[in-house]
């Protein structure tokens, strides 16, 4: 059975997730796990599986003028079918990235009742089978570029109407890895909200590195955020407020400053951490620079540039280096030889989306799209190198 055929049953779905055949990865199409490389003549270099259309390694230059991968994942491309740990390691993430209260929303009067994945309480990243677990099909590659389309049909995941998807991704000679999403509406409305949902540490593990604290992070038009319900549950779900972020402050990233300076102050966990979205003010009229990233261990510099509203940084705060979920770090990211896993706080994402929760709120942009509409975004991450690094670590 294709998984396509078999997700309209699922709208409303149980905390405990689907029946194993959703997920029986060994029968997944031929090529799902198959990378397609990417590289421009400099030595940038990135390589993606068509499941989720997933970026799973990501190849880029360091001060050193060696060569690090800074990209969370797997070896094993069949994990990011089959792990229990559902991480959205690179993924395309669709048709709404991140949370939709209450499981459901309204649309002309009529309610919508989409798949619950975070218990009860809201669907996150599109439902129990979002487009990251879809195997998308290749429509155009070339040395540096590629070009994946899914279809959507009425109904998936409990949304309303057909879409037509195309994300491509190019590697560029500026060293960038540049993003396009284009998605058309059949002939319903519906909404539509896309990211990518790559995990960044520019350490690449450095030196046995492991956390991004240490990673610099400038936000400089991100003089706002969204307010989210947080303790005692830590939903994390938009109440449908604007917050205005103050000078200093743990939010405060309008000057370039270290992750970890205050990230025990962030209160999206009981033990701190950052799961906020920025909001940009104004918003960009086009594709504007919005974020700047960079690691003092080894000089990389990341600059995000989007025509989106808002960026979701997550300090990956549920990762765990120890016990039955720890993740073992690729090969291209491990430091000696004996076994190493991810650690708590061991990446950071940088989502460019639409306004969570969306679909809730109307003082937020809109993420509908009427019958025959279209949805595009454009987002690039530019790599480069910086001379404030540390030489010894």
């Amino acid at each position: 059975m294709k998984i396509s055929a078999a997700i309209p049953l699922l709208a409303g779905v149980l905390a405990d997730g689907p029946p194993p055949f959703f997920f029986n990865c060994s029968s997944q199409p031929d090529g799902a796990f198959t990378h397609v490389v990417l590289k421009n003549s400099k030595g940038m270099e990135a390589k993606m599986i068509p499941y989720g259309a997933t970026m799973t390694h990501l190849v880029v230059p360091d001060a050193w003028e060696g060569w690090r991968d800074v990209l969370l994942g797997w070896d094993d491309a069949v994990k990011y079918c089959s792990s229990p740990q559902h991480t959205y390691f690179g993924a395309t993430i669709g048709r709404v990235a991140n949370r939709i209260a209450n499981c459901s929303f309204e649309l002309d009067g009529q309610v919508y009742n989409v798949s619950c994945n975070e218990k009860d309480f809201d669907t996150l990243h599109g439902g129990v089978v979002g487009w990251d677990r879809q195997v998308w099909t290749l429509v155009n590659h070339t040395s540096n570029s590629v070009t994946w389309e899914y279809f959507s049909p009425d109904g998936e995941m409990g949304f309303p109407g057909d879409v037509s998807v195309r994300v491509s991704h190019t590697i560029t000679e500026d060293n960038e890895w540049s993003i396009k999403y284009d998605a058309v509406a059949g002939d319903k409305k519906t909404v539509v909200a896309m990211t990518n949902h790559a995990y960044f540490n520019l350490n690449a593990n450095v030196a046995n590195v492991p956390t991004v604290v240490e990673h610099v992070l400038e936000i400089p038009n991100g003089k706002k955020s969204l307010a989210v319900t947080e303790a005692p549950d830590y939903h994390l779900i938009p109440t449908g407020k604007v917050l205005s972020i103050g000078a200093g402050s743990p939010m405060d990233f309008t000057k370039p400053k270290r992750l970890g300076n205050d990230i025990d102050a962030g209160t999206v966990t009981a033990d701190g951490g950052y799961d906020n979205a920025w909001i940009f003010d104004p918003a960009p009229s086009g594709v504007e620079h919005v974020v700047t990233l960079s690691s003092p261990l080894t000089g990389i510099k990341l600059e995000m540039f989007t025509d989106q509203p808002s960026v979701q940084i997550y300090t990956g705060n549920f990762l765990n280096g120890t016990g039955d979920t720890a993740i073992p770090r690729k090969a291209s990211q491990s430091y000696g030889k004996g076994p190493q896993y991810y650690q708590y706080r061991g990446a950071i994402t940088l989502e460019a989306q639409g306004y969570p929760d969306a679909v809730h709120h109307h003082n937020f942009p809109s993420v509908r799209l009427d019958a025959g509409g279209r949805y595009a975004q454009t987002t690039t991450y530019k790599f480069s190198t910086t001379d404030t690094f540390a030489v010894t670590v």
